[in-house]
């Protein structure tokens, strides 16, 4: 049931807004690197140098997080913080994003993936319930059963540099914090819109497995019920992309049987209102699992074919969508737009378990499966995903345990070549378990700063600069 503020068209600010960031990307997507190799066939679209490295990660003593030398990170949320609305900074922060508001501060919006009291006490979680500012969800919860929800967080630019240069002054970079939703259900993954975030609720339950607007410029709690978006369907949804040019919005489902969606708006100013979800048909090819060898580099003729029921009234949309020849995929997570394509992950797909990337070029109607691991020691169950300043994929890894050679939970980034490097590392591990996964990678609008989670048990968000590959390149 959207609110005002959710059926109004996007205005022309609103979607300059976000298609220049778009833009950006797409520049930096569309040029190569000076003296660099042509990449592979299918690839065309990222850029970076690979003569331009991040260097080896240097154990940090703190074991907070390794970077390569001369990076630097600092702490900006841990669960159970006050924010400024009284309210405590709930745990198992997720996907995430970093606009800026009319002040020229950083504004993140960050999802919290929780579930009901039973979940988050459970013996083996380490996650408080007690974040209300009162002890009991409020009145604005949209089911005061559940925990789940986003918070909003306004940063002053220049005093978290100050911040990162001069550790031990304890200089505040926090403008604001608050709770802006509550009380719905596994908020995974999302995407940005014009002047805000979109959170999806990861789950099936009843009522929920909706996706709800949030906005830059909520400062206190919203209504959910008037945030919700009725019109994009009820799925396991994880993270939506929006097309600007065309109003459709690509969508992901955390399952092991689930679709690629699309929403199709009536009218392509107002995405959020009337329109129709279809899932994704590929010419050739059922399922993306290990039954069903693929090689990567591999191309399909995509086709759409509409949801019956978007509600899931009677059965979830990926059975209804797996009757009408809808191809399976295990467990999508991130997705992201370069300007022309959309990349996503499915994350325990392909011959190791350890992921597949694939990559739909909307124009051509093609879905590229781009990349796979082979390797879990390089590249190991990437999730959230984010296109970087320079042009590489940024992946955010969600290992469930250490076999087939992954020890640690990494961010990882990967270059048009298909080549892998690090960028940060977990150092808390055991010999059975990588340690606590990353998740919401995010880049600042102006390039400057990395901000990355890390879920149970250390519950953190992170601020990381350094020196950054430059961007120096050259026309195609």
């Amino acid at each position: 049931m959207p609110d005002e503020n959710t059926t109004q068209p996007f205005n022309r600010r609103d979607v300059l807004r976000l298609s220049l960031l778009s833009s950006i990307a797409a520049l930096a997507c569309r040029r190569l690197p000076i003296d660099s190799p042509q990449p592979p066939p299918g690839s065309a679209q990222l850029s970076s140098n690979p003569s331009q490295t991040l260097g080896p990660l240097v154990a940090d003593p703190s074991e907070l997080i390794d970077l390569p030398a001369g990076f630097k990170a600092i702490i900006i949320q841990q669960e159970g913080d006050t924010m400024s609305c009284g309210n405590r900074v709930p745990g198992q922060p997720d996907g995430m994003t970093c606009l800026q508001n009319d002040s020229g501060q950083y504004v993140l919006l960050r999802n919290h993936e929780l579930s009901a009291y039973e979940w988050i006490t459970n013996d083996k979680r380490t996650i408080r319930a007690d974040y209300h500012v009162d002890g009991t969800p409020p009145a604005l919860a949209y089911n005061s059963e559940m925990y789940g929800g986003v918070t909003r967080v306004v940063l002053d630019p220049d005093r978290l540099t100050a911040a990162l240069n001069r550790p031990t002054d304890a200089i505040p970079f926090i403008v604001h914090s608050n709770l802006v939703l509550t009380g719905t259900e596994f908020n995974c993954s999302g995407g940005v819109i014009p002047n805000g975030w979109v959170t999806c609720e990861e789950t099936d339950r009843a009522n929920h497995g909706y996706a709800f607007r949030t906005l830059v410029s909520d400062d206190t709690l919203v209504d959910p019920n008037e945030r919700r978006i009725d019109s994009w369907g009820r799925l396991k949804r994880e993270g939506i992309t929006l097309h600007t040019e065309t109003g459709h919005v690509y969508m992901t489902e955390d399952h092991k049987n689930g679709s690629f969606y699309r929403f199709v708006p009536d009218d392509q100013t107002r995405p959020m209102d009337s329109g129709t979800l279809q899932a994704m048909v590929l010419e050739g090819l059922i399922d993306t699992d290990p039954e069903q060898p693929l090689d990567e580099g591999r191309n399909w003729e995509v086709k759409w074919v509409d949801v019956p029921d978007p509600q899931a009234n009677e059965r979830p949309c990926r059975e209804q969508t797996r009757e009408l020849g809808a191809a399976r995929f295990n467990r999508c997570e991130g997705s992201v737009w370069d300007g022309e394509s959309i990349w996503f992950i499915a994350s325990t797909a392909g011959p190791v378990n350890g992921g597949q990337i694939f990559r739909y070029q909307i124009q051509s109607e093609t879905l590229t499966l781009w990349k796979q691991v082979t390797d879990r020691s390089i590249l190991s169950m990437p999730d959230n995903v984010t296109l970087s300043p320079w042009g590489d994929l940024i992946t955010a890894e969600d290992n469930y345990n250490g076999e087939g050679g992954a020890t640690h939970q990494h961010v990882r980034g990967i270059r048009a070549n298909g080549e892998v490097y690090d960028l940060c590392r977990n150092p808390k591990n055991s010999a059975n378990d990588p340690g606590a996964e990353f998740s919401g990678p995010c880049f600042s609008p102006d390039g400057k700063f990395f901000f990355i989670n890390i879920q149970e048990p250390q519950h953190m968000t992170l601020a990381i600069t350094g020196p950054w590959p430059s961007t120096r390149t050259k026309d195609v």
